[in-house]
């Protein structure tokens, strides 16, 4: 792979008009691992220094266009174009700019895969921003890609496949199997909190020592932006002083004591040190059997986490995730009768209907609305 600075064969130096100006040339007609390799780079946004010339103030611009998509979407993306110029390069295609005959292709391709129609949406709007970022019309606007990724979706619709809610009744029984060791007090914090706040698998992952508040009643959480947030305003979040060992600030405080935590992020991976120690050495507490990171805990992390418990509590650990948290404590705020108003504030949601998609179907046999009248 040549330097950045260096124009390759076939790749023009400069966009088509009105398109974006980055750094790195563009690889219009270059080989498709070209192509790939240039849009991982593209996508990669590190928040510029301070700038002392014309060209350091146009970088700084490029970053803080590659920043207005969030990092999860822009991981998504170099994944899907990934896979097309892997494609593109394995049946002798041009990637950039690709042909709406290759577009179409590609995706009727991955149709045949079985792979979900969610996942193809991501592709075909990864192919998009690929050729919009080089300056190049996107392929994707042809009548003949539009018309095929349509009938994907009609020929290839299926209900989707949402996780289990971790309702109540369910999360007890998984709280109560966790063992009582350190990752064990991380996992139960990790649950309760996520539940009493309703937070998504990436908000959990956010939360910092700093931006936590104790008060007698129970503890302020602060969100510095989330999904519905993307201004980054901010959200407080209350968790509250519970009486059960569902308690959520007991099952935190019980962890950033164990762990001695007081600074960084919350949530963090831990590893199992070798159980031998060198002669004459002995360990001074359980907290010494294990290494704690200082990064945060990812979401996918988060996810086994939540099916190790539930497993351990004897349920189907593959029919949850991280996000049967967030489901579980809105399902039960369905289930004790809260308004739909209070949960919509409780929860964060912008709008009421993508709320009602959590509720789900055992709540909904218990609160029908013409239960009382048939």
């Amino acid at each position: 792979m040549p330097p950045d600075d260096t124009i390759m064969p076939g790749i023009l130096p400069q966009a088509a008009a009105g398109a974006e100006k980055f750094s790195a040339p563009l690889p219009a007609g270059a080989a498709p691992e070209a192509v790939r390799h240039w849009f991982d780079l593209e996508t990669i946004a590190e928040l510029p220094a301070p700038v002392a010339s014309f060209a350091d103030a146009a970088d700084a611009a490029a970053q803080y266009r590659r920043a207005s998509r969030s990092e999860n979407t822009r991981r998504a993306y170099r994944a899907g174009v990934a896979r097309f110029t892997d494609w593109c390069a394995a049946h002798g295609r041009t990637a950039l700019p690709a042909s709406p005959e290759t577009v179409a292709a590609f995706l009727a391709a991955e149709a045949r895969s079985n792979l979900a129609v969610n996942t193809l949406r991501l592709r075909h709007a990864a192919i998009r921003y690929l050729h919009l970022l080089a300056g190049c019309p996107p392929p994707t606007a042809a009548a003949m890609v539009s018309t095929t990724f349509a009938g994907i979706r009609r020929a290839h619709r299926r209900p989707l496949n949402k996780k289990t809610a971790l309702v109540l009744d369910r999360l007890l029984p998984a709280i109560q199997a966790i063992p009582e060791t350190l990752p064990g007090l991380r996992d139960r914090a990790l649950l309760l909190v996520g539940f009493a706040a309703a937070l998504r698998p990436s908000e959990i992952s956010r939360l910092t020592f700093e931006h936590v508040t104790r008060h007698a009643e129970g503890i302020e959480l602060f969100l510095p932006w989330r999904k519905n947030d993307q201004d980054a305003r901010g959200t407080r979040l209350w968790l509250p002083q519970g009486r059960t060992d569902l308690c959520p600030v007991a099952a935190l405080e019980a962890w950033l004591a164990a762990a001695a935590i007081t600074e960084g992020p919350l949530f963090r991976r831990i590893w199992r040190l070798p159980p031998r120690l060198p002669r004459g050495t002995r360990r001074k507490s359980v907290a010494d059997r294990y290494r704690i990171g200082t990064n945060a805990i990812d979401t996918d992390s988060i996810a086994l986490i939540v099916k190790n418990c539930t497993g351990l509590a004897g349920f189907d650990a593959a029919s949850f995730a991280g996000h049967s948290l967030r489901r579980g404590a809105i399902s039960s705020g369905v289930a004790q009768g809260v308004h739909i108003a209070r949960l919509k504030q409780f929860s964060g949601h912008a709008s009421l209907k993508s709320l009602e998609e959590y509720v789900e179907l055992d709540e909904l046999r218990h609160n029908h609305p013409l239960k009382d009248v048939l």
